[in-house]
């Protein structure tokens, strides 16, 4: 039988499964297997080594059948299970969190190596500094955007438990809500961090499929020197590679 499915594994439960399932509406797309792994990339990283050590501990990337693995790693029931077989692509979207204890570079850059391919196992989609990036505008046509970064600072802000920066793209988005996102501006949105994802990338030297690797180099080395991030959106981008604009 052929492959018709494409599974989406995305970090939250919430914004990210509204996101995605609204842009894909939008698409007209409705062959999408969303699942949620409800923690941080780091908590992902090491359950994979837990369960894929080679023989000097590091993952064995080569064994990873990443729907058999979320199988086991979310207890689903059997009617729930996932198979490979019925996904043609496997996309994986989570967030880059610097603020989190756990962050590590080197980790982002070998899940970013290993998971490259979303015909194969996975092709892994970071986002800077969290989701809500897709909405950090002021404008549709923000001439600014290509240059606005966060402090480390603010990501490590929490205001009555809930992220600082969260509340402050709140505040200053034109992005009311998921649901008030038309074509138009889920087009507008898809260009303004594709073309700002190229911006970061254009005094590199760099092949395609090296390009999200680049990126997250790029985002370490700025956050190491300057303690800031670029605020960036890739897992929109999964989108507009497969499908083009809407």
């Amino acid at each position: 039988m052929e492959k018709s499915k494409v599974l989406l594994l995305v970090e939250g439960e919430k914004v990210e499964k509204d996101l995605f399932r609204h842009f894909y509406n939008l698409y007209g797309i409705n062959n999408i297997e969303i699942v949620a792994y409800k923690t941080h990339i780091y908590a992902f990283y090491n359950r994979l080594k837990k369960d894929y050590a080679d023989m000097e501990g590091n993952i064995d990337f080569e064994f990873i059948d990443l729907p058999l693995f979320l199988n086991d790693y979310l207890n689903l029931d059997e009617k729930d299970l996932l198979n490979e077989t019925d996904f043609r692509d496997i996309i994986l979207v989570f967030d880059f969190d610097p603020h989190d204890s756990q962050f590590d570079r080197q980790k982002l850059e070998i899940l970013l190596e290993n998971f490259s391919d979303s015909t194969g196992r996975g092709k892994l989609f970071l986002n800077y500094p969290m989701i809500e990036s897709f909405k950090d505008i002021n404008s549709l046509e923000d001439e600014h955007f290509k240059n606005s970064t966060v402090h480390i600072d603010d990501l490590r802000k929490r205001s009555k438990g809930t992220s600082g920066y969260k509340k402050m793209v709140d505040s200053n988005t034109c992005i009311s809500s998921i649901e008030d996102i038309d074509t138009d501006i889920a087009n507008a949105l898809l260009q303004i961090h594709n073309n700002k994802l190229y911006f970061l990338l254009k005094h590199l030297a760099y092949e395609e499929e090296n390009k999200y690797k680049l990126v997250c180099t790029e985002q370490c080395d700025k956050l190491k020197k300057e303690n800031l991030i670029w605020v960036l959106n890739t897992s929109l981008l999964h989108m507009l590679e497969e499908y083009g604009y809407i």
